[in-house]
């Protein structure tokens, strides 16, 4: 046989084996089983994550009797397949009591270096934001908004802080702890393992938003927050505020409300002048919209001179004397207080209304020789009003200094920019100055009414 006829009849033959007719068999589509049997993927997964997040179950009540500030919302009916990995519902914050929380743990751990009470709460949040957080199976539900207004980033500093600060003892950080303590409690150390892995994913997760957030608080704060409707003013002297507000609305929602509640905190009082409790930005007394007559205390000093009742006192020209309260005299009039003012109750920062308290005595006299006048007022509170004086003197709240820190950086950098460097130089001393002059006379005052007045 040649060998064109070899070639021939193999040619022949392969075609023939590639002729043969071929069987088209479906695969068997995989079935999502639970039973022993056939397990499909999402249960096998399933398994894995019940039996990694179990241990930490017991930590969170479904019945609703928790009291950490978050719920637990149902499952929706139709779930994406990432969704069915995990058992594990989805998480729904509370804001205001995130706030709340945050504001607490805060204000205890720089009045006494301690959790507090709300130790628990605390321990319960920083568990579930770290499992959220760790939870690759979906999207954690803490977004930054909610970080943002409940101050959390705030919260996790301040819980570091306290934590590395060398000059605390083990006891300061935890009630019930001795002063001689040697190691953390391990609540705490628990507590300060989390802040840190979830610093680290909310660093991880929001980039460089996260670090910015202060700005965007600052942005917030004058587009439709605290300084809504009030402009700097560069012309206003030093010794009055530098804002300024345009009235439009004849009547106050707050104040035909009578929504203005004792402890209403303000940045100064121009934004109290905005929402209508007075009717100027000076330092004067005046009727408020609907007539109530309002007196603002920013300045001057302030005495005790028995529970619920002190002693104004004031020295300055014949037009500063509030001469027009003579004609108030056992009568109810607003108070609010401000931070220059050199009192026990003034607040922190800001402006403060106190409630209502009634002129119980006016009088002013001249020195003949200086010819200053000094104004001396006797006020005395109005009982059973919302908040006591005890509740007032806790506010602002930690979350609320956070805006006056902006809102004095914020003032600042506008008199650096209209003003040059020199004038805000010679602002930022005066303030030091003030804060120095108005702590020493705070110290002395309370040293002295600890001997006047004696538990």
């Amino acid at each position: 046989m040649s060998m064109l006829e070899r070639i021939a009849r193999y040619n022949q033959s392969t075609r023939a084996r590639l002729d043969i007719p071929r069987l088209h068999i479906k695969p068997r589509p995989a079935v999502i089983s639970d039973d022993a049997q056939g397990r499909g993927l999402f249960s096998r997964q399933r398994d894995i994550m019940n039996q990694v997040l179990s241990p930490t179950t017991k930590h969170f009540n479904l019945d609703g009797a928790s009291s950490v500030p978050f719920s637990r919302s149902p499952s929706p009916i139709a779930r994406s397949a990432y969704s069915l990995a995990s058992d594990e519902p989805e998480l729904d914050w509370d804001r205001v009591e995130l706030l709340e929380l945050s504001d607490t743990i805060r204000a205890s751990l720089r009045s006494d270096k301690t959790v507090g009470a709300e130790a628990e709460r605390l321990s319960g949040f920083l568990e579930a934001a770290v499992r959220d957080e760790e939870q690759s199976a979906r999207r954690p539900s803490l977004d930054f908004e909610t970080i943002e207004h409940a101050r959390l980033d705030k919260l996790l500093a301040e819980i570091l802080h306290f934590a590395e600060e060398p000059r605390l003892t083990c006891g300061s950080l935890s009630a019930g702890m001795p002063a001689s303590s040697s190691s953390l409690p391990l609540r705490y150390r628990a507590d300060v393992s989390h802040a840190k892995r979830l610093l680290r994913a909310w660093r991880r997760r929001f980039r460089e938003q996260y670090f910015m957030m202060d700005q965007h608080r600052c942005a917030l704060l004058v587009k439709g927050g605290r300084l809504k409707d009030v402009s700097f003013d560069s012309s206003l002297t030093y010794d009055v505020v530098k804002w300024q507000t345009k009235v439009s609305d004849p009547i106050s929602e707050l104040e035909g409300n009578l929504q203005f509640d004792p402890g209403h905190w303000w940045l100064n009082i121009t934004c109290a002048e905005r929402d209508g409790i007075v009717a100027s930005s000076f330092e004067r007394p005046t009727k408020g919209r609907y007539g109530i007559t309002t007196l603002p205390l920013m300045t001057g000093q302030e005495e005790m001179m028995r529970p619920n009742t002190y002693k104004y006192v004031r020295e300055g020209e014949a037009a500063d004397m509030h001469i027009a309260l003579i004609s108030q005299v056992g009568r109810e009039v607003r108070v609010l207080r401000g931070y220059r003012l050199k009192s026990i109750l003034a607040p922190q920062a800001g402006v403060r209304y106190d409630g209502l308290f009634t002129i119980k005595q006016y009088g002013y006299k001249q020195d003949t020789k200086t010819n200053v006048y000094r104004l001396e007022l006797t006020l005395e509170r109005v009982p059973d009003q919302k908040r006591s004086l005890d509740q007032i003197k806790k506010i602002p709240r930690p979350s609320q200094l956070d805006d006056w820190n902006l809102y004095e950086k914020l003032e600042g950098d506008k008199i650096k920019l209209l003003q040059g460097e020199t004038n805000y130089l010679e602002w930022r001393l005066r303030r030091q100055e003030d804060k120095i002059d108005r702590e020493d006379w705070r110290r002395a005052s309370l040293f002295r009414a600890s001997f006047s007045h004696p538990k």
